[in-house]
């Protein structure tokens, strides 16, 4: 029989798990396919001999009660709870060797910036002055979670009708540069270096490229807003929408790849998508949808998923030409506790060179010392992103010549390491181990392409409404993720999944999300640091992440033993081909239900020896194996 839905979502990343949630609420039936074998697309984590490692995105916003925060909206309307630590600061640069705290109080950053441009501060406070009543007025006072690009007439209309003003400041914004604002300001170049850097450590982008709207609310989010991480890694963002699809009855397939769309007509004019063919282990499979979200990177989209006889020449062509963001390396360390400075902060910026962005920009992220429970008690996991400037391999030629590749993954590995040591005497003594992602890396398990890890560059002509819109080329296509209106980062990639969401929604007739008074909140925001962590012998245990049922909570800390191995030896020999580090990583976010999916059917383990524990690759590390066939029946008989 046909496979069909109401709407089939292609890929995991957070747009579309957003997207896919809020639909499956809504009562529609809803299928999402991944390529990978886990969600999140680049927010993620994995595991590194018995820590817990963020694979990329990691620095979330949009957590907060106010300012920017479509995260806090998601989770409340899908009545999911979740428990997040706020940084006590948003984090801290050191540009050109001194060291610039970002307040939330803007009088203490005035106070820090005063001592680097004495002769400016004034001018700068008043460049603050006009961002602050801009954000405060006229950006953050919009509830609508929306992207402009799908907002709808009557919306327009009502913001035009009740805040004229504020309407004409923000369209003056749309066409002009950070570079346009910050000059009416500022005249010192010494400080125009200073937000060049700022935007560059964010998006790539220098002040004349970066759209001042963009630029205005990084610059008032960076105090505002704050920096957010969630108990127990950044696995738990993709977990929980994942777990919320599943409450509300809605599928999701992994290691399943999208290789093309189906067209309802050989009529190009009259054609629509009919579904999507996906390729798994199994073979191809044939799904049918009413609704078809895309969350994946546009190029392969417009190159290898559709026919060219239903392309637009020219919508190609834009595509195409699309500049992006300086290629990514990601070097992933286990650190003593001593390598780390006293008063580290769990973000740290490095922008050695004023001049101009090269490989000596990093962003370093040291969550541990916000959540302790993702390492053991002597060490930090630290994780440094920065651009790598050299040639890399495409992910199908790199195996032409591992050897060449490999030396040159440790050549960038020790370069990444010797610039961090500049900043942190002694810190390569003191690293345990380390992994490196590449850019051939980034673009093997995201898509992007030569490992450009912010995708499209946010920039003034490929900005905001010159960017993708919701709305696909097709009726009944639609678009989500950093390529759209909005851009990169955590809370830009939500508004996409709610526009997307709200866009069918409005096409059905039905009702739609939008921010009501008295939604009850479900978001538990830890200032600082999160609760201490607790211990079972060899490991510390992962924090519980908004569990509180007894049960829950006991299958949570005996799955987070699980290495979420991607070949897994206990998949391999379980006769009922259970997915179980799937199962464990479900059961560390509360999915209980979705955990109980993964068995359904007649229990394999009643009359099983379990050689998944004699294979456990947890044994090694701990001395003792998952207890994967009690997990597992407990699951089971979850009812009882």
């Amino acid at each position: 029989m046909d496979e069909r839905y109401d709407v089939i979502v292609i890929g995991s990343g957070i747009g579309s798990l957003t997207s896919a949630a809020l639909l499956a609420k809504s009562g529609l039936s809803v299928a999402v396919f991944e390529r990978n074998s886990t969600p999140g697309g680049s927010c993620g984590a994995f595991r590194l001999n018995g820590r817990t490692v963020d694979q990329g995105t990691s620095m979330l916003f949009g957590f907060g009660k106010t300012g920017f925060n479509p995260h806090r909206f998601v989770f409340n309307v899908l009545e999911e709870p979740i428990e997040v630590i706020r940084h006590t600061y948003m984090y801290r640069l050191i540009y050109d060797g001194f060291p610039i705290l970002f307040h939330r109080e803007l009088k203490d950053y005035f106070d820090t910036l005063e001592n680097l441009f004495p002769d400016d501060i004034e001018q700068i406070k008043a460049f603050y002055a006009y961002i602050n009543d801009l954000y405060t007025n006229v950006i953050a006072v919009d509830s609508s979670y929306m992207s402009p690009s799908e907002m709808n007439r009557t919306e327009s209309l009502g913001t035009l009708f009740a805040h004229p003003i504020r309407l004409a400041k923000t369209l003056s914004l749309l066409h002009k540069s950070a570079g346009e604002i910050i000059r009416k300001y500022i005249s010192s170049e010494e400080v125009i270096k200073y937000f060049n850097k700022l935007t560059s450590t964010y998006c790539y982008t220098t002040i004349d490229e970066t759209p001042a709207i963009l630029a205005i609310t990084m610059f008032m989010e960076n105090h505002v807003g704050g920096a957010y991480y969630p108990l127990g890694s950044s696995m738990q963002l993709p977990g929980k929408l994942e777990k919320a699809i599943q409450k509300f009855n809605g599928e999701l397939f992994f290691d399943s790849e999208v290789e093309s769309l189906i067209f309802t007509s050989d009529d190009v004019k009259k054609a629509g998508v009919a579904g999507v063919t996906v390729r798994t282990q199994k073979g191809e499979r044939t799904v049918y949808g009413t609704h078809i979200i895309y969350g994946g990177v546009l190029k392969p989209l417009y190159t290898s998923m559709v026919e060219e006889k239903y392309l637009d020449r020219e919508k190609v062509e834009r595509v195409l030409s699309y500049e992006m963001t300086f290629p990514s390396i990601v070097l992933y360390c286990i650190v003593d506790k001593e390598g780390i400075p006293e008063g580290t902060l769990p973000i740290e910026m490095f922008g050695d060179n004023p001049e101009v962005l090269d490989e000596k920009e990093i962003t370093l992220y040291a969550y541990s010392l916000s959540e302790p429970s993702i390492c053991r008690e002597d060490e930090h996991v630290v994780i440094a992103l920065g651009p790598s400037l050299r040639e890399w391999p495409h992910p199908d030629t790199k195996g032409d010549d591992p050897s060449s590749y490999d030396r040159q993954k440790e050549q960038e590995a020790k370069r990444m390491i010797l610039s961090i040591e500049k900043h942190y005497p002694g810190f390569s003594s003191h690293v345990r181990e380390y992994r490196v992602a590449t850019p051939t890396t980034i673009e093997e398990f995201t898509g992007k392409e030569k490992g450009a890890v912010a995708g499209i560059k946010n920039m003034i002509g490929q900005d905001l409404l010159n960017r993708q819109h919701a709305q696909g080329d097709w009726d009944n296509l639609y678009i989500v993720g950093e390529s759209t209106v909005m851009g990169t980062g955590s809370p830009a990639v939500t508004i996409s999944g709610i526009s997307a969401a709200n866009l069918i929604l409005r096409k059905m007739g039905r009702k739609e999300f939008r921010y009501e008074k008295g939604l009850k909140d479900v978001v538990t925001v830890h200032e600082g640091r999160g609760p201490a962590p607790r211990k079972d012998g060899k490991r510390v245990i992962p924090s519980l992440n908004a569990i509180t049922d007894e049960k829950e909570a006991a299958l949570h800390d005996m799955a987070s033993m699980c290495q979420w191995c991607l070949d897994a030896p206990c998949t391999r020999v379980c006769p009922g081909s259970y997915q179980i580090p799937r199962i464990m990583r479900r059961l560390e976010a509360g999915n209980m239900e979705g955990a109980a999916k993964d068995v359904a059917g007649t229990l394999v383990c009643a009359s099983c020896d379990a050689m998944c524990e004699e294979v456990c690759s947890a044994r090694k590390l701990f001395g003792k194996s998952v207890s994967i066939k009690d997990i597992l029946t407990r699951v089971y008989d979850r009812e009882d």
